[in-house]
């Protein structure tokens, strides 16, 4: 093959996480990757490859390894070592990137994701308030769609006078209105000379894949009533959770996404309430896609996820799981990824898309060992200081956080049936 693939760290940007370590396989017991001391050859290969290897242009397959064949327009982001929700943010610009438009809730995201001077992104984004980000990126939506039929409505009003080669393109855009690569080879190709008329709209051509995100505090709780406008708008908007389960940004306050009997700010003795299951929410609007992913127990149900939201003619909602230092996970963050597999087998987060297009619910996960909850839970501090914090209460708590559990995995498996 004339290709070759090649993955380089910048030891300039490395954080020291060590999950790319842990993570990436080896052969007959040989680890891939290995932590070892900066050597000079290290800015060496960093500088070649940033001068010598170009990506390929080739469309990409929605997999793990074809997706990873594009350069990311998220890199550098300097958020915490080991975070859980940038892999998401870097997948996204992968699989989307050139028709891609953020809209970010203020929080974690919103901080690591414009740090002035520096930024990460690569594609269009804007910061939006804590409050009203699924309105923001509504709105984004909204002067989109009013400019591209401004544009529907010129082309309609004067191909009857255009050539036929500008004919068969400006059908072409009609007739394959949300198709971006189609729309924006129809981009590429038109002369302007003889479309004056769409020379100050040309950048509204290709279609575009509008995403609102930010983190559980901003969807769960104080944007939440946003979120439920635009899930029951019937249109074309998409919407990323990043749950770490606590609003990690402000210091670690309980949530309404945060399980029962989790120790953090505002429940210094356990969260005396379930977690709000934001996913059974959406569900109750028919046309709206959703999904529930974790990225290191499955990664191509998460890429199967976005893709399907993306393509979905309607809003959707994916809810990510992502690990955070706010939970205390015991060896650090480098167990990062290992952490999300442990939190799909024993049942603590349960994997599933609902697509709407053929009303079909699809459980990913389907026989988790709820037998190793307490071995799971254990390993993150937010629990395991229960019993030393409230003594009375933890084994209440902690079976009731059980009972929680079983139950929503009971709820999402009946659906599959």
């Amino acid at each position: 093959f004339p290709y070759k693939f090649i993955i380089n760290v910048s030891v300039q940007d490395c954080t020291g996480c060590g999950v790319c370590t842990r993570t990436c396989p080896g052969m007959r017991g040989d680890k891939a990757l290995v932590m070892e001391s900066k050597t000079e050859s290290c800015d060496i290969a960093t500088e070649y490859l940033l001068k010598r290897v170009k990506e390929k242009k080739e469309a990409i397959k929605p997999n793990v390894k074809f997706s990873q064949f594009k350069t990311p327009k998220f890199e550098y982001s300097g958020a915490c070592a080991g975070c859980g929700e940038t892999p998401y943010l870097k997948l996204l610009t992968q699989l989307f990137a050139d028709r891609l438009v953020v809209a970010n809730a203020t929080g974690c995201s919103s901080i690591y994701g414009a740090s002035t001077p520096s930024m990460p992104w690569n594609v269009p984004w804007a910061n939006s308030l804590f409050e009203d980000n699924a309105e923001f990126g509504f709105g984004m939506l909204a002067a989109t769609n009013t400019m591209r039929h401004r544009i529907k409505n010129l082309i309609e009003a004067n191909i009857k006078d255009s050539d036929d080669e500008t004919k068969k393109l400006l059908n072409e855009w009609l007739d394959n209105y949300d198709d971006f690569n189609i729309t924006r080879k129809v981009y590429e190709e038109l002369d302007y000379k003889k479309v004056p008329y769409l020379r100050d709209l040309m950048s509204y051509i290709p279609a575009r894949s509008i995403w609102t995100i930010g983190g559980d505090g901003w969807a769960y709780d104080i944007g939440f009533s946003g979120i439920d406008h635009v899930l029951s708008s019937n249109d074309n908007v998409n919407i990323l959770v990043l749950d770490t389960q606590v609003y990690s940004n402000t210091g670690g306050q309980s949530s309404k996404a945060s399980e029962r009997g989790s120790i953090a700010k505002f429940t210094a003795s356990g969260k005396k309430t379930s977690k709000k299951d934001l996913a059974r929410i959406a569900m109750s609007y028919p046309n709206t896609y959703v999904a529930s992913v974790c990225l290191g127990a499955n990664m191509q149900q998460t890429i199967n996820a976005f893709t399907e939201a993306e393509k979905h003619d309607g809003p959707s909602i994916i809810i990510a799981y992502s690990p955070c230092i706010s939970q205390g996970i015991k060896g650090g963050m480098g167990n990062m990824i290992e952490q999300q597999k442990n939190a799909v087998k024993c049942g603590y987060v349960p994997i599933f898309r609902y697509n709407p297009n053929d009303d079909k619910f699809t459980l990913d996960f389907k026989n988790p060992n709820f037998d190793d909850l307490g071995t799971f839970l254990n390993s993150e501090k937010r629990f395991a200081m229960l019993k030393s914090i409230n003594e009375g209460e933890a084994d209440t708590l902690l079976r009731g956080l059980k009972e929680d559990i079983m139950k929503r995995f009971d709820y999402y498996k009946s659906l599959e049936q």
